[in-house]
């Protein structure tokens, strides 16, 4: 259900900006360019896609590169490009740090009929990690991996689940990345269910599996100005 709405989402913003190309081709926002319109719908998509639950980084970069776009219109040439950018850096930082959650509370991310609960311990089924400007390596030694919850924002991390042992044939990673490349080591016998919700990133996989039927893994969580890796192994 997520990745339809998600993509309802993005087939509305691809409609509003071939109606607003149309529109400017007719001379209607003649003081505006064909690109400044089209990429303003975008940035406006992520803005809206960004306010719950809450990405600072996706709110104020966006918000930055409305202002550097828009600046002779508003007056503030002299502050663009790089104040602006500089203020949505630090911005970015300084709310992430205020407002992040330092306890993990118990509730669900759903993708289709999948459940990731999130707890608030962490002991050998139940991993956690965390990464923020900096890079980083995770390995997981698990004799019964259920699920890992991976965050990183400006940065790099590596985790390897090869030495991971999942005894009820599913298993949960939930990824949180902005700004930020992911790369996962897998093992190839593993089946692997994306439901990732991706905005102005990607996730790819690098090499191929081949699933032997025992052992499904659901990707959730969502990904904004990055990159998640998925290495077969």
């Amino acid at each position: 259900m997520n990745m339809r709405r998600n993509r309802i989402f993005w087939g509305v913003v691809f409609v509003l900006s071939a109606v607003f190309l149309v529109i400017s081709k007719m001379g209607y926002l003649e003081d505006f360019s064909v690109f400044s319109i089209v990429f303003s719908v975008f940035l406006g998509a992520i803005i809206i896609k960004s306010i719950y639950p809450p990405k600072f980084a996706g709110i104020l970069f966006p918000l930055a590169f409305l202002a550097i776009i828009y600046d002779k219109q508003l007056g503030i040439e002299n502050l663009t490009p790089w104040t602006v950018l500089a203020v949505a850096l630090l911005g970015s930082i300084g709310l992430t740090m205020l407002f992040h959650k330092k306890k993990w509370n118990t509730h669900c991310y759903c993708g289709d009929d999948r459940e990731f609960v999130v707890v608030d311990v962490e002991d050998n089924s139940n991993v956690r990690h965390k990464t923020s400007f900096g890079s980083s390596a995770k390995y997981i030694n698990s004799d019964d991996f259920k699920q890992a919850d991976l965050e990183c924002s400006f940065g790099a991390m590596k985790v390897y689940f090869d030495k991971a042992k999942v005894n009820g044939g599913k298993a949960a990673i939930r990824i949180n990345a902005s700004f930020a490349g992911v790369e996962l080591y897998i093992p190839r016998e593993w089946a692997v269910d994306n439901q990732i919700r991706v905005s102005l990133g990607a996730v790819e996989e690098k090499s191929k599996n081949y699933p032997t039927g025992d052992v499904t893994v659901t990707l959730v969580g969502e990904v904004s100005f990055g990159a998640v890796e998925i290495i077969y192994i």
